[in-house]
């Protein structure tokens, strides 16, 4: 492996550990799931039976890390690999960003080969080689490096970037060892409270061919249930490449932090470690094991007369806040101030609304003590009001 793809593994590596965005305390999730699971990152081998995962992993909007280990059930490779990645953006409507991920895995293989043919008595001929059995084992350490910019609103919000992503792998004899740039430009659109599109495109470039994919996911997140779903399809990099990617998936919550998931994805050629297409179909549990910033309740109100008022300190901003939300429109309204609080007051029917503050340079916020902040899957906060 060269020194310079060593290097800049780990530096990755280090960004996304060291991080002080890197909170410990945050909710973590145990998992164990069943089924045709495959791990791609590896120069020869996939599951083509069953194995049993189990994992322990972490996610935020801006970063996550996790360790995952497959058993195998029948004659599928054994395979361990953990990963983080890690966004660096300043907060706001836009502005530029930084992402940096990395990952490492081991794997072991089995498999048959045919073994010398045993010498027969004269005058019969040999006999038929008995099969060897052999365990190729492997390991493996890759990362990517993407910088751009970003722009939106709590409704949409566009993204381009531009970097690298380099692999080093080893299976038995198989070596693999290559870096390649890459760019990407994705779309994000808020269809509703509960759903969100997500359109990308990609290009790989690799010597003198050009690889290029597009795609889509929709996805929907309303209470206990999450669905999702997405579709991609290369458009360029030459004739003969699987050049469809599918995923679906669900999880439902059973039980308080219990989390009943199904999932299935086709995947397509990955031009930088050159794995063909395979389906992967599972299902399984993850559990909350505790941590994690609790998510305030929704601020109620009776809406007296058909009002209700929402405030924040004066502190939480300099000069004059906005707010933008379903009952605006998302376009940003003046508030008024009334002593120590910024107020606004909205004509309300019953129902459960959405909405954030716009401070006067244009920066989109939600104070953390405001009740019912929660992210909003798009890099930014955005709070719950429910109307009785």
């Amino acid at each position: 492996m060269s020194a310079t793809l060593r290097g800049a593994a780990l530096l990755a590596t280090l960004a996304i550990v060291a991080s002080p965005q890197m909170a410990w305390s945050q909710e973590w999730r145990a998992s164990a799931r069943i089924g045709r699971v495959t791990y791609d990152g590896a120069p020869a081998g996939s599951a083509t039976g069953s194995s049993a995962v189990v994992g322990l992993g972490r996610t935020a909007p801006r970063n996550w890390l996790g360790l995952s280990a497959a058993m195998p059930i029948s004659d599928d490779p054994f395979w361990a690999v953990i990963g983080g990645w890690q966004r660096f953006a300043t907060h706001g409507t836009a502005g530029p960003l930084l992402d940096l991920s990395a990952n490492g895995f081991i794997q072991r293989e089995r498999e048959t080969v045919a073994g010398a043919p045993a010498p027969g008595p004269f005058p019969f001929p040999s006999q038929t080689p008995a099969p060897l059995r052999t365990d190729p084992s492997g390991q493996g350490i890759g990362g990517e490096a993407m910088a751009g910019a970003f722009a939106g609103s709590p409704s949409i919000r566009a993204e381009a970037r531009a970097g690298v992503a380099a692999q080093h792998s080893r299976l038995g004899d198989v070596i693999q060892e290559r870096a390649l740039p890459t760019g990407d430009a994705r779309l994000s659109l808020a269809l509703s409270p509960v759903t969100t599109l997500r359109a990308e495109s990609r290009v790989w470039l690799d010597d003198s061919v050009t690889y290029a994919s597009i795609g889509g996911t929709l996805q929907y997140s309303a209470g206990p249930l999450q669905l999702w779903g997405s579709l991609g399809r290369w458009v360029a990099g030459g004739s003969g490449l699987d050049r469809t990617a599918w995923s679906a998936g669900g999880g439902a919550v059973v039980a308080p932090g219990l989390t009943l998931e199904l999932g299935a994805r086709g995947n397509a050629f990955d031009p930088l470690y050159r794995t063909a297409s395979r389906t992967s179909v599972w299902g399984g549990l993850s559990l909350r094991l505790g941590g994690g910033r609790a998510i305030a309740a929704p601020v109620p109100s009776r809406a007296r007369d058909g009002s209700a008022v929402i405030g924040i300190p004066t502190r939480s901003a300099k000069g004059t806040p906005s707010i933008a939300g379903d009952f605006t429109g998302w376009k940003p309204v003046p508030m008024q101030r009334d002593g120590s609080r910024w107020t606004y007051t909205a004509q309300l029917a019953p129902g459960v609304y959405h909405y954030a503050f716009v401070a006067e340079d244009g920066t989109w916020f939600v104070p953390a003590s405001v009740p019912g902040r929660q992210d909003d899957g798009m890099g930014g906060q955005v709070a719950l009001l429910v109307v009785s």
